[in-house]
């Protein structure tokens, strides 16, 4: 896959790694076509591996009625899980790189809203990023089981001349949702309920019962009783994470019970790179999740913060950790 043309009259030869041959004059890609063209690209690669994947967000929401017509910045995918490390092996192997290092420990089985969730990934030859998702945070059931069911009531959005597997609208308006309310932009969640309520009239008692299916009624109990009148009843596991969901997404830093969860299956060399990146986390990751300026001297004292502070969090980190024992 390459995000770049050939001018009229050359023609461009790639090696093994689908690299052009040095030497080849390459025009960058309008940045709308990019990203057409990856998701695209993205869904033919997935299917000649026989890996199953929704793409998500972005220009399908748009053309479903669930949100302005407007560009996108990026190609979302969620994965199937159980094919999401072989899929991102693949990609490698195609020359596309983890942009942020992430160290991603197996998934629990029951739910979660503390695993990481996705890879960003970027190539030298497209000038957008590929956002690769594992599971959706704030779908609280077991990672697997959302995404059969999501893909068992899928339909298809032409992109780029190609049919690609989408979410059905109310399973991608409750992805839209989520994202609304993890991203605390009461702005979209409400122009999301509006929507609802017009390209979804017939089918909110359907959206609630898919809500319940997939494990989103908790983080989204206000949204839902506001546009169906019901109210929310979940199971005490459920209520657990809905917790932990709330307490996610109102905290500006990572919670105790995040590393918690992720050292409890992990190798012991796993374990020590989880904690130096969150002791020492990339200089884009502190830019866009901290708010450090982009100079070296802000980013020496959030990192000196962190060293002086780590004591501290790793004590409530061994809290946490004993709080899962049984």
């Amino acid at each position: 896959m390459a995000s770049t043309r050939r001018r009229e009259g050359s023609r461009v030869e790639t090696g093994s790694t689908g690299t052009p041959d040095a030497g080849i004059e390459l025009v960058p890609l309008p940045h709308n076509v990019a990203v057409e063209l990856l998701a695209a690209a993205v869904n033919d690669f997935a299917q000649l591996h026989g890996i199953r994947i929704l793409t998500i967000k972005g220009r399908v929401l748009a053309d479903q009625g669930l949100r302005a017509v407007r560009g996108s910045s990026d190609v979302d995918v969620l994965v199937d899980p159980s094919a999401f490390e072989r899929l991102w092996a693949i990609l490698r192997s195609s020359g596309w790189t983890d942009r942020d290092r992430a160290v991603l420990v197996d998934l629990p089985r029951e739910g979660t809203v503390l695993a990481p969730h996705a890879r960003t990934l970027e190539h030298p030859q497209w000038p957008c990023h590929l956002d690769l998702h594992r599971y959706y945070p704030g779908f609280l059931n077991p990672a697997q089981d959302v995404f059969d069911t999501l893909w068992d009531a899928r339909t298809t959005i032409v992109l780029a001349h190609r049919a690609c597997p989408v979410p059905g609208v109310a399973d991608h308006w409750l992805i839209a949702a989520l994202h609304a309310t993890r991203s605390r932009d009461t702005g979209q969640l409400a122009d999301l309920e509006e929507r609802a309520t017009s390209r979804l009239s017939t089918d909110l008692s359907d959206l609630a019962e898919r809500a319940q299916i997939t494990g989103a009624a908790g983080p989204l109990r206000e949204t839902l009783r506001s546009l169906t009148g019901a109210t929310v009843t979940l199971t005490p596991e459920a209520d657990r994470l809905t917790a932990l969901w709330r307490r996610r997404v109102e905290s500006p830093d990572d919670l105790p019970e995040t590393l918690a969860e992720q050292f409890a299956g992990a190798s012991w060399s796993t374990r020590v790179r989880l904690a130096a990146r969150k002791l020492v986390p990339s200089p884009r990751f502190a830019q866009a999740f901290f708010g450090v300026a982009d100079d070296p001297l802000s980013l020496l004292r959030f990192y000196l913060h962190r060293i002086v502070t780590a004591p501290v969090k790793l004590l409530r980190i061994l809290a946490a950790a004993r709080r899962r024992r049984p």
